[in-house]
């Protein structure tokens, strides 16, 4: 599960940029919102992440926040992650694998699917505890790393990235693309750098991790990952997906989720993009400002709960699907057959390996 935000319309002038998702879906999340939340529609705005995180993503009567603001919104979730690596529950359950427990395994896996070649390493969303943590695994199983291209649409990403891979991987191998994901092709990302010679036999594999298929429909995020990819390339997603055998304990997984201190600090960052009086920590004093929503939304795989979080002026939106529905998603949208997938010991999040045909 990925975040969208949606915010209460601060002024008549404030005016929400294009977004790359689909007005369809944008809609259907208004009007479950709407609908359960009592929130006029005429007040809603859904602000995708190009909205979130391109500098040119919001325009208001506010002043700019300027580029602080984004590299702290892309902070928000990298401390999330580098919390859940280093707590050895997270996600464990009571008999575990716990979150990074998880993730090596996935990475152990993506060097067995590798077979010997060597791998460029593409990311969708660039994020440094994970992206580190996967690759140092891989060159720990004796896997040969062309190179590292990120793609993000926040220009901020890229100093903490540089700063996090170049020393695992080298400068000569660290490569960038400030673009948004639904404009790029497999055409835009850069081959191997000429010191790792001609011709050279590799296989790619592109990360999608931080739940961000919770962004969009699924009709729309498939053709976008069909288009970045080739066959034979490996797709690693990662998601926050609905516990089915407990509606009660589904539902407080993706409410502690939120509940976290960075999710709100980030709902706060973003919504000071429209308001600079809103609280960088939504609901503190005063919790009838952080209510977390479950909605029901319909989608091509089925109807998967949508979350929103209205504080202020602000809600923040993220689909949960159940892992088959994420599965046949992947299958029935997109040009990729379902490898492996692994879950954390509490069921509540999985990572999902494809392979594109």
């Amino acid at each position: 599960m990925a975040s969208i935000q949606i915010l209460r319309r601060i002024s008549p002038t404030t005016e929400r940029m294009a977004a790359a998702t689909s007005p369809r879906f944008n809609d259907l999340v208004a009007n479950a919102i709407t609908a359960q939340a009592k929130v006029p529609a005429e007040q809603i705005i859904i602000l995708d992440n190009s909205d979130k995180y391109a500098p040119d993503g919001i325009k208001s009567q506010q002043p700019a926040a300027g580029n602080d603001s984004l590299y702290q919104i892309f902070g928000t979730m990298a401390n999330m992650n580098h919390s859940a690596l280093q707590n050895d529950m997270s996600c464990a359950g009571s008999h575990g694998p716990s979150f990074r427990a998880v993730l090596l395994d996935a990475a152990t896996q993506l060097a067995r699917l590798a077979n010997g070649r060597r791998v460029r390493y593409v990311e969708l969303g660039p994020e440094p505890w994970k992206s580190s943590t996967i690759i140092t695994h891989l060159l720990a199983a004796g896997v040969q790393l062309t190179h590292y291209v990120g793609i993000d649409i926040n220009p901020e990403s890229l100093s903490t990235m540089r700063d996090a891979l170049v020393p695992i991987i080298g400068a000569g191998r660290f490569g960038y693309l400030t673009a948004d994901f639904y404009k790029c092709s497999a055409d835009d990302i850069p081959g191997p750098p000429s010191s790792v010679g001609p011709d050279v036999d590799y296989i790619t594999i592109v990360t999608n991790l931080g739940f961000q298929e919770g962004n969009d429909l699924p009709g729309n995020i498939g053709p976008m990952l069909t288009r970045l990819t080739r066959p034979g390339d490996l797709l690693v997603s990662e998601m926050q997906v609905w516990v089915t055998s407990s509606a009660e304990t589904a539902e407080s997984f993706i409410r502690g989720f939120y509940d976290h201190p960075e999710m709100r600090r980030q709902s706060g960052l973003v919504g000071r993009q429209f308001d600079p009086t809103c609280s960088l920590v939504p609901g503190e004093g005063d919790e009838t400002e952080y209510v977390i929503h479950l909605v029901p939304v319909q989608t091509e795989v089925g109807v998967v709960k949508v979350a929103a979080t209205p504080y202020l002026g602000a809600h923040r939106r993220r689909e949960a699907y159940t892992t088959d529905q994420f599965n046949l998603a992947r299958e029935t949208t997109g040009k990729f057959a379902v490898r492996k997938v692994l879950e954390t010991g509490d069921k509540s999040v999985i990572f999902q390996i494809a392979g594109r045909v």
